[in-house]
């Protein structure tokens, strides 16, 4: 970061905020991409309260079944994507706060909480 610095005529702490605030934005612009793909996505549910986790998958090919979307995971790998991207969701396996999940066109499965997109 001192060479940095150096070479923009600035401080190192500058260089480590500006490096912060890139990251921010960078996050920021990734949150954006996932809720625009999520609004585009030919398949989107709400997962509601209640729901036995591992019943989602079923949920989630039977959807896609009659758009002939092929998702893109086998059933453990979407349980596995479910608990990592809803976990503060999940009591168990049951589902105690509602998300969403979408399906873009080639089978990627966006995992979003309902207060980032209102359905």
């Amino acid at each position: 970061l001192e060479e940095i610095a150096k070479l923009m005529n600035t401080t190192k702490a500058n260089i480590c905020m500006i490096e912060k605030r890139a990251r921010e934005n960078i996050e920021k612009a990734r949150n954006t991409l996932l809720i625009y793909q999520s609004i585009v996505a030919p398949l989107r549910f709400r997962v509601k309260e209640g729901t036995d986790v591992f019943q989602i998958p079923k949920m989630i090919y039977e959807k896609c079944n009659k758009l002939g979307i092929h998702v893109r995971y086998n059933s453990l790998e979407l349980v596995d994507h479910i608990y990592r991207h809803m976990r503060d969701k999940i009591e168990k396996r049951v589902v105690k706060r509602p998300f969403i999940v979408s399906v873009t066109e080639d089978g990627d499965v966006i995992l979003l909480d309902c207060e980032t997109l209102k359905d």
